[in-house]
């Protein structure tokens, strides 16, 4: 972005900024990172046949919205050249996103044809919710492993990296720091580049005071 001539011919009075990770706590790993854990991990837990590969995915309504995460799955597809199950409302959605017709191909709605499968991100909230999943697949998979991929992952008191693995049986389950906002030192690259006159933080902007303190961090 900051390669953009027409942001560095520009001066920015006000700035309107996505301040959701704006703590100091939310800088995560860069994107590429956190995909080569995923893919990794992958071919690692890929020594049962019957396993049961799940990624979480938003389901918002809006393009928008239903376009985060998709980078992560479509770059399993690519790099795995393995087919991924996702939605044919999903896939409507995606093949508007001008992906190649050899990153597309990649894709089935189809569950039978692949055994990686794109799923809303609320599935995978808990082992609980993944036990169900596994009692609907009972006699085809024998091992799930499940992919949260949020900004959330990366909270405070939790440890760092690209990634966590934690497991209940024959149910894998990873959290993984992968977000389409941006992390905080990412905010402050920004703002620097930016050197807005005002900023207005459009997330947990609760008045005045939060307002202040996002702001005091973003130029601090």
């Amino acid at each position: 972005m900051v390669a953009n001539p027409l942001l560095q011919a520009s001066r920015i009075h006000t700035l309107i900024l996505d301040t959701t990770y704006c703590q100091a706590q939310y800088d995560f790993p860069k994107q590429e990172a956190v995909v080569q854990f995923v893919l990794e991990a992958i071919q690692a837990e890929a020594f049962n046949p019957k396993t049961l590969f799940l990624i979480g995915s938003y389901t918002i309504g809006s393009i928008h919205n239903s376009s985060r995460k998709e980078r992560l799955f479509m770059e399993v597809a690519r790099v795995l050249r393995k087919k991924v199950y996702v939605g044919a409302a999903k896939l409507r959605i995606l093949q508007c996103f001008g992906y190649a017709k050899e990153d597309l191909q990649w894709l089935t709605v189809n569950e039978q044809e692949s055994h990686i499968h794109v799923v809303p991100m609320w599935m995978l909230a808990s082992f609980k919710r993944l036990k169900q999943i596994a009692n609907q697949y009972l006699g085809r998979f024998s091992l799930i492993v499940a992919f949260s991929p949020t900004g959330w992952s990366f909270g405070k008191g939790k440890k760092k990296g690209t990634g966590r693995r934690f497991q209940q049986g024959t149910i894998i389950r990873y959290e993984v720091p992968y977000s389409e906002h941006c992390s905080f030192s990412e905010l402050r690259e920004f703002v620097k580049f930016i050197s807005p006159v005002n900023i207005i933080p459009s997330v947990n902007n609760d008045g005045p005071d939060s307002a202040d303190a996002m702001i005091s961090l973003l130029l601090s």
